[in-house]
């Protein structure tokens, strides 16, 4: 899908369209228009979610102890878990820069969203919020 936007009057609606149906008719396609709000909504909330999951933090460790076996746990739970409550102050640049780290590919379908997460993610995120981290 590919962003897109139009304007009635001082409106501006934004909305992602499948680029197929852009080649082939909308009529090809079972979805073919989105609004945006809705899917970075969805993607957003899906982020939130995976940066407090348990096994998230875990993974989180492994990847710090892989950069610096000397690093503290503790210090790396405490920092990915700072996310979380602060995510409504954060400029959404940063926000966006964050989504852009973790998330690899949004798939939406007539049945629902499929949000895939990138491998390497949590490891960039943590060389951001960590940046004494360096790569192994």
């Amino acid at each position: 899908m590919t962003p897109g936007a139009t304007h009635k009057g001082d409106e501006v609606y934004r909305y992602y369209v499948n680029t197929a149906s852009m080649k082939i008719g909308k009529d090809a396609c079972s979805v073919s228009r989105v609004p945006a709000g809705e899917i970075e909504a969805a993607v957003v909330a899906q982020v939130r979610k995976v940066l407090q999951a348990p096994e998230v933090m875990s993974q989180a460790i492994r990847e710090v102890l892989a950069l610096d076996p000397t690093a503290d746990a503790q210090e790396t739970i405490l920092t990915l878990q700072s996310i979380e409550p602060v995510w409504d102050e954060l400029f959404p640049a940063e926000q966006a820069r964050i989504i852009q780290l973790l998330v690899e590919r949004v798939t939406v379908s007539p049945t629902g969203l499929r949000i895939d997460m990138k491998t390497a993610g949590m490891r960039d995120l943590i060389r951001l919020v960590m940046p004494g981290r360096k790569a192994a």
